[in-house]
């Protein structure tokens, strides 16, 4: 495979159709469908699906291209930095893959204003799926990753790292908090019960196919409602909790500069573990001095919050 394969598949699927990419790429069509078939033939899957209407991509095909734009993605960040020369003092990067949560929002803000006289920099942060948190460290999309890992799961998830040359760092244990709006008729509360939540509308990110243990939430399982919504962002699980009865699970951790007014958290009672935040890299990677400070602004976020509740 070679990034040549790699862009003429991304530029097939650009076109939408085989003739058209390799009138694009200025080379012949059997030329092209020979790249494509090679790349099938190695590592042994279908990537087109070609009939008498054209060609159409595969289930693998469209995964494989979402590794493919991943790695021309890097080809192009690596000849950038290193056709400019080592990058001059006032280049600042920061890549960061989340969990949906508020502390990174928050850090990233206090990290901007820091920079305010910089010459300039690039930041990112992607707030994703759990498994794709990881899948970002593992490809280098992100140079750190921001997860929880729960008492429940805490074998399971360090299997995976340690099978994955990644490495945990904790920053904070969270017991489980019940989010809902201050409308709520539970709002009151100074703790609440899974009994008391059983009537009323249970908000949780969407996480398709994936076990339970990359829930994005504190995964309790006496919870059991008959009213469930799936959401697949921060902001449509605020406007849920802010006009409805619903509640959503999580680490109570509400930054007031970045979380609705309408939205309180309460306790959960019941002896249910706790939640560590914390954030993967690969194993014996170096950090930048800039995502150094980004981290230590993170814990500084989750530290004030904790401190704020005790």
């Amino acid at each position: 495979m070679t990034l040549q394969q790699l862009r003429y598949i991304v530029e097939v699927y650009k076109c939408g159709s085989i003739t058209e990419a390799a009138h694009r790429l200025f080379i012949a069509q059997p030329s092209l469908s020979k790249a494509i078939k090679d790349v099938e033939d190695e590592f042994h899957i279908t990537i087109l699906k070609r009939g008498r209407h054209g060609a159409s991509f595969t289930e693998d095909g469209m995964k494989f291209l979402q590794f493919a734009h991943r790695v021309l993605d890097a080809s192009d960040d690596i000849y950038e930095y290193f056709s400019q020369g080592q990058p001059k003092e006032k280049d600042i990067y920061l890549s960061v893959s989340s969990q949906h949560y508020m502390f990174p929002v928050d850090a990233l803000i206090r990290f901007m204003q820091r920079k305010a006289g910089a010459a300039g920099y690039v930041a990112r942060i992607r707030e994703v799926k759990t498994l794709q948190v990881v899948q970002d460290v593992l490809v280098q999309d992100s140079q750190i990753g921001i997860l929880y890992v729960s008492d429940l799961i805490a074998s399971y998830m360090h299997r995976l790292f340690e099978k994955n040359n990644l490495e945990f760092i904790p920053f904070y244990k969270f017991p489980p908090y019940v989010y809902l709006s201050k409308r709520h008729p539970l709002a009151g509360q100074k703790s609440l019960t899974v009994q008391k939540l059983a009537r009323y509308p249970y908000v949780r990110y969407e996480q398709g196919g994936d076990p339970y243990q990359f829930s994005e939430e504190f995964v309790i399982p006496e919870i059991c409602s008959q009213k469930v919504v799936y959401v697949t962002d921060r902001s449509t699980m605020f406007s849920i909790l802010s006009h409805t009865d619903a509640y959503n699970l999580g680490t109570g951790c509400l930054i007031p500069s970045v979380a609705s007014d309408d939205i309180t958290a309460i306790p959960l009672k019941g002896e249910f573990g706790g939640m560590t935040i914390g954030w993967i890299q690969l194993k014996n990677m170096s950090l930048s001095a800039e995502m150094e400070e980004y981290i230590r602004l993170l814990r500084e976020s989750l530290c004030q919050v904790a401190h704020v509740r005790t």
